[in-house]
């Protein structure tokens, strides 16, 4: 199961990477404002998972704050996936039943397998409305899916970087 993880945090990282090139491709994507806002709540919602996991503080204010420019996203965008597939290739399979406690739900404490199975689908989710947001501006979303990742580079020995 660990391994499956890995490699769904891999493509998460080569997919948001492809999206991020496609955007930067078009005119006009990356200044729409409301591809910004979506790039970023993908990326913060990523950004707050892993702190979760690895039990550091979070500055909900400032992560919250929409950067300004595709440059600021794109940093963060890859301290997130060099951040998650460094946590992704620690884990163990015990690591993966451990609660955690996420402030929005008092009540209800999800396994880190749930939790991080959550930011991976999370993403994939918001990449399709970025990708019809840059279909409408004229431009051409790139294809990533998880099989399309298998076959140019997940069935290698070893899991890409952050950036393909």
């Amino acid at each position: 199961m660990i391994q499956m993880y890995q490699r769904l945090m891999a493509h998460m990282a080569w997919a948001d990477d492809g999206l991020l090139d496609a955007i930067a491709s078009q005119e006009g994507a990356s200044t729409d404002e409301d591809m910004r806002k979506l790039l970023h709540h993908i990326v913060a919602v990523q950004r707050f998972f892993l702190s979760m996991f690895q039990s550091r503080s979070f500055d909900f204010e400032r992560e919250w704050r929409v950067p300004e420019t595709m440059d600021e996203i794109r940093r963060l965008f890859r301290e997130a996936h060099a951040d998650g597939i460094a946590y992704a290739a620690q884990l163990d399979e015990g690591q993966l039943a451990v609660t955690v406690h996420h402030p929005r739900f008092k009540e209800f404490h999800p396994a880190v397998g749930d939790a991080l199975m959550q930011v991976i689908m999370h993403g994939e989710h918001h990449r399709a409305q970025c990708a019809s947001r840059l279909r409408a501006m004229g431009g051409k979303p790139p294809v990533l899916d998880y099989i399309l990742w298998v076959r140019e580079v997940g069935g290698k020995t070893q899991l890409p970087t952050t950036s393909h």
